[in-house]
């Protein structure tokens, strides 16, 4: 936390008033389950990012992104979404709707962030700025904002002002996070449960690997493909009988093609959002048991769907899942949802993690990238640490 205190301070020649913390949100399984209203396990993880903030004497906004170098500023008269703007448009956000409806009054602000989640996607970025700015402004002004108030807001600020279809469980997942929990969402219903995560032992535990691969060789085709299944699931949606619900429509029935309306491509992007959640509704069952083999199994099995039909990798991450697949004491491997880019999740035991070192040793050899390795604990929600 020194750290972003010291860039505050250097920056605008005054200590933060407050700092607050705020996690990323990994989703494990279902990354793709809006489309379909399935199901989803999230939980909060190690990337995250930091907000610091002071108050001015003036109407005046500045921002300046200490990891990415870069500076905005603004007036509250001068206030509008500009496309140039980026990352600042969410910070805009939180500001317009606590204005909008008169939650605070106009003050000037310098604020400060830092992170990694930084050079995440927008969907991960707005969610974490939003909620993490409106959290620290809620203490630093005793707004007696909610939890469920400011997931509101958040909510509200990303989809008017930005015109972002944000992820909802992102915003819930951030708020209510508890460390060592990962959520269980019902998507239909917005219904979600709070399940220890178990697979934190010796003989069966998590690790995320991140291969470090230039951002854009996935990013740009996950936010393509993400548009491509919300409008072929929306299709799909409208010839169906009233009786089915997207979710729970027959795989078989699409894989024998008898829906004339699909062409081939959206056929298959159809099966694979669905096969996904039915693999993600599994894989709460395994975590409800502690089956930490059967929660691999639906690990696996997403991201063969995901290579195969969904065609949505890369050849350093095929390459580091398909040996994954040929080493002993790992149970399990697939894509990971995190923001980040091409981020793989393993379920393994110590022997596993040991032998995947050399594969780790190979990748690097070969690609020229250095992969980056983590356990995986989900972590607690955001937090206010200095005040």
């Amino acid at each position: 936390m020194d750290k972003i205190a010291s860039f505050h301070l250097e920056n605008y020649k005054t200590k933060p008033d407050i700092i607050c913390q705020v996690p990323g949100v990994c989703t494990l399984m279902g990354a793709f389950a809006d489309f379909c209203k399935g199901y989803s396990i999230t939980g909060t993880g190690t990337l995250g990012l930091r907000i610091a903030l002071s108050r001015r004497d003036d109407e005046w906004v500045r921002i300046y992104n200490a990891t990415r170098n870069d500076k905005k500023q603004f007036s509250y008269s001068q206030m509008k979404y500009r496309k140039e703007d980026k990352w600042a448009n969410f910070i805009k956000g939180a500001l317009n709707i606590l204005l909008e409806e008169n939650i605070m009054p106009l003050q000037g602000l310098d604020i400060t962030i830092k992170g990694a989640l930084l050079f995440c996607d927008n969907l991960t970025i707005s969610v974490a700025l939003t909620a993490g700015l409106l959290t620290a402004l809620n203490s630093e002004f005793s707004l007696s904002l909610d939890k469920a108030t400011i997931i509101r807001l958040t909510y509200a600020a990303i989809t008017k002002f930005s015109n972002l279809n944000c992820r909802f469980r992102d915003i819930i997942t951030l708020m209510y996070a508890e460390e060592g929990n990962v959520f269980s969402f019902d998507l239909q219903t917005m219904n979600y449960t709070l399940r220890p995560f178990t697979f934190n032992r010796d003989d069966a535990y998590c690790l995320v690997v991140d291969p470090n691969v230039p951002p854009q060789i996935l990013r740009e085709e996950i936010e393509e493909k993400r548009q491509e299944a919300h409008d072929c699931c929306k299709k799909l949606s409208t010839s169906l009988p009233k009786e089915y619900k997207l979710r729970n429509y027959p795989i078989k029935d699409l894989k024998s093609h008898i829906i004339a309306e699909l062409s081939e491509h959206e056929r298959r992007t159809c099966e694979y959002v669905i096969t996904e959640t039915i693999s993600t509704q599994k894989g709460m069952k395994a975590l409800e048991s502690d089956d930490a083999v059967s929660f691999a199994k639906q690990l696996s099995s997403i991201y063969f769907g995901m290579r195969d039909v969904f065609e949505i990798t890369c050849p350093e991450v095929d390459w580091l899942i398909k040996r994954a697949g040929e080493t002993e004491g790992i149970f399990g491997a697939s894509l990971v949802s995190n923001g980040a880019t091409g981020s793989i999740f393993l379920v393994l035991d110590k022997k596993g993690e040991e032998s995947y070192q050399q594969v780790l040793n190979e990748y690097k050899r070969i690609f020229d990238f250095t992969p980056e390795t983590r356990r995986f604990l989900p972590g607690s929600s955001i937090k206010v640490i200095k005040n």
